[in-house]
């Protein structure tokens, strides 16, 4: 199985989907219209509406509207973090355009990140699920907590270790792909066995798509990307290959890395050494294994499913993942 396979599967429901967020996001508002349009159209890789209907689908083998609403409720969750992203991180590129704080300004595209949020609880009331409702209402408090630590720990190198990491990706990522995989159990009446390793297989998911993520920052592909090769690096950002490299070296290489990072000084000079530090402690190379480990564990909660088409899918979401960097 393969992406295109994933896709072909669901095309009905994601067909569905599509309408769903092209209604929710219709305005009287010509701005905010617009802004919506821009972030929530231009289609992504629709990955956490894919996750919550194969985690439905894995136990039941036909969708309804409740499920419908969720997926695209998700989607625009995620949507209004990245307007929020963007403009925390003084964004000008994202799936290849130009962001919407570039183009409509910081104040308008945090509106419409509100707009969609409320769009988004609306959708999930719809479920009529109280379990749903907690579910997405959790990820959405966890997912803005994760962007609060992450631009705190961008602004203070001291703060950097392992643990803080993995305690940010788990609420920036982590949390909401975890409440997909768990909705998607909750609305299809799995025991609370299954619920609960659903919602771990997401978190783990989430975790090693990250880490992923960090990699590709180094090893990708600007086009691929949409954005340029070594951007989280020039902006300062909490990076697994840089948190292992800097804890690995010497005393005197820490504390010149520090100083760069402190100061903010990214001339190509400083970009040099950064990257060069972490080749020589091998830090791409553990970093891979993190989320080798990270994709097991998911691995690990998927036991309790039964063999079919869309636990294939759902072992393909991690298989996919980790090819990003193969």
């Amino acid at each position: 199985m393969n992406s295109t396979d994933i896709l072909e599967l669901l095309k009905k429901d994601l067909n569905k989907i599509e309408i769903i967020l092209r209604k929710s996001i219709k305005s009287e508002v010509i701005t905010s219209q617009q802004i919506s349009s821009h972030i929530v159209l231009k289609a992504g890789k629709r990955f956490r509406p894919i996750l919550l209907l194969l985690s439905y689908l894995v136990f039941k083998k036909r969708s309804n509207l409740n499920v419908i609403n969720a997926a695209a409720a998700v989607e625009i969750l995620h949507n209004a973090s990245l307007l929020h992203d963007d403009i925390v991180d003084n964004s000008s590129m994202r799936r290849g355009q130009k962001t919407s704080n570039l183009i409509w300004g910081d104040h308008a595209s945090v509106l419409a990140g509100d707009f969609l949020l409320s769009k988004s609880l609306w959708l999930i009331n719809q479920t009529k699920s109280q379990l749903v409702m907690d579910s997405v209402t959790n990820a959405a408090s966890e997912l803005a907590n994760g962007q609060i630590m992450d631009l705190t720990l961008s602004k203070s190198f001291d703060d950097f270790s392992i643990k803080n990491y993995f305690k940010m990706i788990s609420l920036k990522t982590g949390s909401l792909l975890s409440s997909c995989s768990e909705v998607g159990a909750i609305l299809a009446q799995a025991n609370k066995k299954e619920i609960t390793s659903m919602k771990d297989f997401g978190k783990n998911l989430g975790i090693s798509f990250q880490i992923v993520d960090d990699l590709l920052d180094f090893i990708g592909v600007s086009e691929s990307l949409g954005k340029k090769t070594m951007q989280d690096l020039k902006d300062g950002k909490v990076t697994l290959p840089l948190i292992i490299a800097v804890n690995s070296t010497t005393i005197t290489n820490r504390k010149k890395a520090k100083i760069i990072l402190k100061n903010r000084k990214f001339d190509r000079k400083s970009m040099d050494f950064l990257y060069n530090l972490i080749i020589r402690e091998g830090a791409l190379e553990k970093t891979k294994k993190e989320a080798e480990k990270y994709s097991r564990k998911a691995i690990g909660n998927m036991k309790c499913l039964d063999e079919s088409v869309y636990k294939i899918a759902l072992e393909f979401l991690l298989i996919g993942n980790l090819t990003r960097i193969n």
